[in-house]
């Protein structure tokens, strides 16, 4: 009976059975990468950052399954082939990495939301009419605000208090009607 020894098993493998071919070298390449970007992760990472090491890891697996599909589509075998071709499918791996980087890593990253906090004061700039819009200063800069209150007139350059906003339009109530 023969006992399982590693070193039979690997004395029988054929010197040149497993070469690193383009497939391989851009799944391992992947692999790689995207294992840089989960370990950077657990680190705090400007958000300028996130995501990269992962999409370009990913346009690495997209590179090695074209490759690889290209290979059985023509028939030929890369023991065969020499590298000169390589520059061709790093041109393919950068485009394809600018593209996901481009178009898909804003997808991943996390927007905050604009919010204006409730009942912060602003000064108008123009006579608000009931149910038409005026200007005031919140903030240093010049909006467009409506009244809450449909039917009620805000003079210039009174203390308004924006309720919240409406697309680029603060809605707001006089000082006035807080007061009474």
């Amino acid at each position: 009976m023969m006992y399982l020894n590693p070193m039979n098993l690997l004395a029988q493998i054929p010197p040149h059975s497993f070469v690193i071919t383009p497939p391989w070298f851009w799944a391992i390449a992947g692999v790689s990468l995207c294992m840089i970007e989960f370990l950077l992760a657990a680190q705090k990472m400007k958000k300028s950052y996130k995501f990269i090491a992962l999409l370009i890891g990913i346009s690495c697996f997209i590179t090695a399954i074209t490759d690889w599909q290209m290979a059985e589509a023509l028939g030929f075998d890369w023991r065969y082939v020499m590298y000169e071709e390589f520059n061709v499918q790093v041109m393919y791996w950068m485009g394809v990495s600018l593209a996901l980087v481009i178009w898909v890593r804003p997808t991943l990253i996390k927007r905050k939301n604009v919010v204006i906090p409730d009942a912060t004061e602003a000064k108008t700039l123009t006579e608000i009419l009931p149910g038409e819009t005026g200007k005031v200063l919140y903030e240093g800069c010049f909006w467009r605000a409506r009244c809450a209150d449909r039917f009620s007139k805000i003079e210039p350059n009174e203390k308004v208090y924006v309720l919240h906003r409406d697309g680029n339009t603060l809605i707001v109530n006089s000082e006035k009607m807080f007061q009474a």
